[in-house]
């Protein structure tokens, strides 16, 4: 297995092969919504309708090693359209369907992009201005659809032979951005799915099972786990925020991925299920409950992305539910997994068996020593350039955290999440910020030093919310309560009020809603008008 990845095998399947064996496996389907209707297509009618694509868009000037972006929400179109770029031999480039329409834009443009697919009519006129060819993956009159183009070239019997791709990467994806701005790199699938096989043997699952996507397939660990399950005959169903509970209820997928605040909003509606059918408190009520809504075939619920309140894990675990916090990130991977019989709440489990895990001494960042990085190369203009990694060398995250005597780690935080004071001391500033925004009511807060040795709460209170943004006195008041829990150089001295959200449009989060601290403190901590807790 090489060590950047170029010639990983999986077994002796590459991705080409699991796209070129679809058409046999006539009994697995997408469950998918077209229309506003739920439907299923079979693997046979999905790899017809990605050739028939992959042809029209050959015709439209996508070739082998062009740059093709996708920016949609989760849907069977965005699969089409990634299977129909791989087909062509051209490299997708996958954008998050939350990024502003300026960012998307930009992204696309530093990828090399001259096509576009796009489910956001409002971006077509900025993409074209842009010089890019756009096709829309929902239907609408504002540019050629995908199913028009496949009924376009259905009609003219194009036949599109699949390119040979060799063996360089599939896909363009853009690190998170919380702590510099975005970057873009290229990802082969060798480690993806390497990892998935990995993941198989330890959670005991494969072509028998039914997986439910409905985060952007942009993130790259969605299409990890849909590429690997096309190659097993895997049933999908492809689902969205909105349709999830219904989905998951009536179609029992026996695999579910969930971030932290899709997991706490599944669980409150058990709470409501519980309360309403007078099961709480009852022997196996909750687990009554979250049958009602994940289905009552669920293998494993797996939740990354951001840390998740142990909490919150306690309370499903004791109500049955087998949810499994894992740990990775953009560039390197899976890192850490909780796997059945070492699933610990409160940490992301073990290291993976085929890699280890410490931290710096000096730093406490945690250090990764893994052969299946995701990142392949770095993305420099027309340009990929190839990151040779050695599996023996300890590669930083940029997370802080510990691991412990029996092997499992916890992660306190990203390294910018830490603030080092003129005495020495380094304080963990999301607990802190957590418990302000808990003690106000406010909707995000982000804690900073305002000089010195000084500790800054910067409150933003969404201006929707039916509480609106709490009086100065009454934040005061609020702050002072959460300092006297806390050491004294961990102590909130300032606050400013802020009566709106941070966004993705200004910069202050990432497409998937994580805070960008050094924007935010870029932009409201210079500025901002600092008030005294003491009064």
């Amino acid at each position: 297995m090489d060590t950047n990845g170029t010639t990983m095998t999986v077994g002796s399947c590459s991705l080409t092969e699991i796209v070129a064996a679809m058409p046999s496996m006539t009994s697995s389907s997408l469950l998918c919504r077209r229309g506003g209707v739920r439907t299923s297509v079979s693997y046979p009618q999905c790899h017809r309708d990605a050739l028939l694509l992959a042809a029209a868009l050959r015709r439209r000037g996508v070739t082998p090693g062009s740059r093709v972006a996708i920016h949609g929400a989760t849907s069977y179109e965005w699969v089409l359209a990634d299977l129909a770029v791989l087909l062509t031999g051209a490299v997708s480039v996958a954008l998050y369907p939350s990024a502003p329409k300026d960012r998307a834009v930009a992204t696309a443009r530093e990828a090399g992009c001259r096509t576009v697919l796009t489910d956001q009519a409002g971006c077509v006129a900025a993409f074209h201005a842009a010089g890019m060819d756009v096709v829309m993956l929902g239907d609408t009159d504002v540019a050629p659809s995908v199913a028009g183009l496949i009924g376009e070239a259905d009609a003219a019997e194009d036949v599109l032979d699949p390119a040979d791709r060799g063996n360089g990467p599939f896909t363009i994806v853009s690190t998170s951005g919380t702590l510099s701005e975005p970057k873009l790199f290229a990802v082969h699938s060798a480690p993806l799915l390497y990892t998935m096989d990995r993941f198989a043997e330890l959670y005991g699952f494969g072509g028998q099972d039914r997986l439910l996507l409905y985060l952007p397939l942009s993130h790259l660990p969605q299409r990890m786990m849909l590429y690997w399950g096309l190659g097993q005959g895997m049933d999908f169903v492809l689902s969205d925020p909105t349709h999830i509970t219904i989905d998951s209820a009536d179609l029992a997928p026996t695999l579910h991925v969930a971030v932290p605040r899709s997991l706490q909003h599944l669980h409150k509606r058990a709470q409501d299920i519980a309360r309403r059918q007078g099961l709480e408190g009852t022997d196996g009520g909750m687990a009554k409950a979250y049958t009602s809504v994940f289905g009552a075939a669920l293998k494993a619920v797996f939740v990354g992305s951001a840390p998740t309140d142990p909490a919150l894990l306690a309370e499903l675990h004791a109500g049955g539910l087998p949810v499994y916090e894992v740990y990775g990130t953009t560039e390197l991977g899976m890192i850490g997994l909780n796997v059945p019989g070492a699933n610990r709440p409160g940490t992301v489990g073990r290291p993976i068996p085929w890699g280890d895990v410490t931290t710096d001494p000096a730093t406490g960042e945690i250090l990764v020593r893994t052969p299946t990085p995701f990142l392949y190369g770095e993305v420099l203009g027309p340009r990929i350039v190839p990151v040779i990694r050695d599996p023996d060398v300890w590669w930083p995250t940029g997370d802080v955290g510990a691991v412990d005597e029996d092997g499992y780690v916890s992660v306190y935080g990203r390294m910018r999440d830490f603030v080092a004071l003129p005495n020495g001391e380094k304080v963990f500033l999301r607990s802190l910020e957590e418990a302000a925004a808990a003690a106000t009511g406010a909707g995000l807060c982000a804690v900073m030093k305002t000089d010195g040795s000084r500790l800054g709460a910067v409150l933003f209170f969404d201006p929707a919310s039916p509480e609106g943004a709490r009086s100065e006195d009454e934040c005061r008041a609020a702050l002072k309560v959460v300092n006297e829990r806390l050491h004294p150089w961990e102590r909130l001295n300032r606050f400013s009020v802020v009566a709106a959200m941070p966004s993705v449009e200004d910069g202050c989060l990432t497409e998937t809603g994580k805070p960008r601290r050094h924007k935010i403190e870029e932009i409201y901590g210079a500025d901002a008008q600092w008030l005294s807790v003491r009064g």
